[in-house]
């Protein structure tokens, strides 16, 4: 997707989702979208095929919890003993009709169902969250913990309490849609669909946006050249080893087209990687590489995690500057330099 698996994504990265999502039921239940809600379509012994409530919006948060439903479904269905039986269980247990609103929950008890979830359901490359991750927990924090901490959480969970936590964010801003996403899902969460109604009311369009700089191909060569010395004086105590070190990373992001933590992912830098399928991709220093394939791993030296996952990549050079990947990466020398962050 294009933004934080977590926060509300544009319609048609939810699409794509959704049809990830449909293939996840079990066989003779599948997701049926209607409207801005999503249905489960089977059949039962004495019905046809039809599509039935099931209490989940379309969202990414609802999508998950109508597979986990399918899942309940089919297990029912597997065990029928009664039809009467099992439509009495379904209003009950996935259209949720007899269940009651908890109105007494404080927030912080929210936040804790709400941080369950959280990290009770895999990211969005189906991986299992660690709360030993760095990446995880800054996930955490970003996506909801920054947002849900300045609610008072010692009181019940109420709209002035909402309006209070929102008036930390400046509407406008992008900190602001994040905090209302976050809030709606907690509200979800906790089904007050009360305050969802309210929040959904918001105008959360980002209309203050920060000042992107930019550099031109051109202008980081420059840089480059004025950094090692090459076009300037360098003052006698500059550390010449480690100021090639990191102009070898960012060197990389610009030749690759990667970000700055998938650097330090790259897992056949100095010796070749073997494949699930036994393919053997020769290290990015071996002459054999000849189209300078570099394998990006699921983790950084660190422990993080990429936002990407596992994937291959080959570099990109304009036509203009041919001999970019020699000047910038120097597969003729040592590669990466002497003392390199990795």
């Amino acid at each position: 997707m294009s933004k934080d698996y977590n926060f509300e994504v544009g319609y048609e990265a939810l699409w794509k989702e959704w049809e990830i999502q449909k293939k996840r039921t079990p066989r003779g239940v599948t997701l049926v979208k209607g409207g801005n809600n999503i249905y489960l379509q089977f059949k039962t012994p004495n019905t046809t095929r039809s599509k039935y409530k099931c209490a989940c919006v379309f969202s990414i948060d609802g999508m998950h919890e109508a597979v986990r439903k399918s899942h309940l479904v089919k297990t029912k269905l597997t065990n029928l003993a009664s039809e009467v039986e099992f439509w009495n269980w379904y209003k009950k247990e996935i259209e949720e009709e007899s269940q009651l609103v908890d109105d007494q929950l404080t927030f912080g008890e929210a936040i804790a169902k709400v941080e369950d979830d959280f990290w009770g359901r895999p990211d969005r490359r189906k991986r299992r969250r660690d709360k030993e991750n760095p990446s995880d927990t800054n996930s955490w924090k970003e996506t909801y913990g920054r947002f849900l901490d300045v609610l008072p959480d010692k009181h019940k969970v109420s709209l002035s309490g909402l309006e209070l936590g929102l008036k930390n964010w400046t509407k406008g801003r992008r900190s602001y849609k994040y905090a209302v996403s976050a809030y709606k899902k907690m509200c979800r969460t906790i089904k007050r669909v009360d305050l969802l109604e309210y929040l959904d009311e918001l105008d959360v369009v980002q209309t203050e946006r920060n000042e992107l700089q930019s550099v031109t191909l051109s202008g980081f060569l420059n840089w480059r050249n004025e950094l090692l010395g090459i076009t300037s004086d360098l003052h006698p105590n500059v550390q010449l080893d480690i100021r090639k070190s990191w102009l070898w990373v960012f060197s990389m992001q610009i030749v690759y087209g990667l970000r700055i933590s998938e650097v330090f992912a790259i897992t056949n830098l100095l010796e070749p990687y073997l494949t699930k399928d036994g393919v053997v991709i020769p290290a990015l220093s071996a002459l054999e590489n000849v189209e300078n394939v570099i394998v990006i791993g699921e983790l950084t030296l660190l422990g993080t995690t990429t936002k990407t996952g596992y994937r291959l990549s080959k570099p990109i050079v304009p036509p203009k500057y041919s001999n970019l990947l020699d000047t910038l990466v120097q597969l003729g020398g040592s590669n990466p330099p002497v003392n390199h962050p990795l």
